[in-house]
């Protein structure tokens, strides 16, 4: 299946999708965190404010989401 999924206001730099299949998360230059459902619904968003997001990862069970930014911050 493929589809488009919009909602930051700058470039996408990072995507990653949990264990299950159910979730993906994007990091983008706009400095905020997205988790979406694959039906491209937006479940939620974190705000950086530490610079753009460059990396995205959920934990191998699916509870704890990590982001990174340029303005050296790790948040989970």
């Amino acid at each position: 299946m493929m589809f488009t999924i919009e909602g930051h206001s700058r470039n996408v730099t990072s995507v990653a999708i949990s264990p299950d299949g159910q979730t993906l998360a994007s990091g983008s230059e706009d400095e905020t965190t997205r988790l979406w459902n694959l039906n491209g619904t937006l479940r939620c968003t974190y705000t950086c404010q530490g610079g753009s997001v460059n990396s995205v990862a959920i934990s191998p069970d699916g509870k704890t989401l990590a982001s990174s930014s340029f303005g050296r911050i790790i948040r989970c």
